[in-house]
């Protein structure tokens, strides 16, 4: 039975060469976006609470235990930029990226960001959905951004921590 949860990562400069092959894997099979180890090492995630892996402990840490990742860099001085946002199509669906996301937004807070921005495919309506709801809106059209088409670029204030 898997046992899965988010844990924070390392940059993608320090995984190892198969944990960023598996990181590739994930992104054709969500996405359909090809991206070469070069460029998935060179992002400038850093190492801090926006930077998290989704993993089946049970298997952590072969490379096999990655079925997602949250990738958000702060950006300029008040803002956060996701980078990457990627769920294997098995655990989309069970709230595993509401977690990240509430997740990031509770780091926001700490460091004092006032806004997220991020680019979503224009045919990923389901993700465009999800962070409608969180209150975020498309800003610009991005003509050739992504190699499949149409891109957004999406941005909204950080929302306030739900208190119970």
């Amino acid at each position: 039975m898997a046992d899965i949860q988010w844990i924070l990562g390392v940059e993608p400069a320090q995984m190892p060469i198969e944990w960023r092959e598996k990181v590739r894997s994930l992104f054709l099979e969500e996405t359909g976006e090809v991206y070469a180890d070069a460029s998935i090492a060179s992002l400038p995630i850093p190492a801090w609470e926006g930077n998290l892996l989704l993993v089946d402990v049970n298997t952590y840490p072969a490379p096999t235990a990655l079925k997602g990742l949250l990738w958000a860099l702060p950006f300029l001085e008040d803002g956060v930029r996701i980078a990457a946002f990627a769920i294997c199509r098995e655990l989309q669906g069970q709230a595993w990226g509401s977690k990240a996301w509430d997740h990031l937004v509770a780091a926001c807070h700490t460091v004092n960001k006032q806004f997220i921005q991020l680019e979503v495919k224009a045919a990923n309506t389901r993700a465009q959905e999800f962070y409608r709801r969180r209150g975020l809106e498309v800003e610009a059209h991005l003509e050739h951004y992504y190699q499949s088409g149409l891109g957004y670029m999406m941005k909204g204030p950080v929302p306030e921590i739900q208190r119970f």
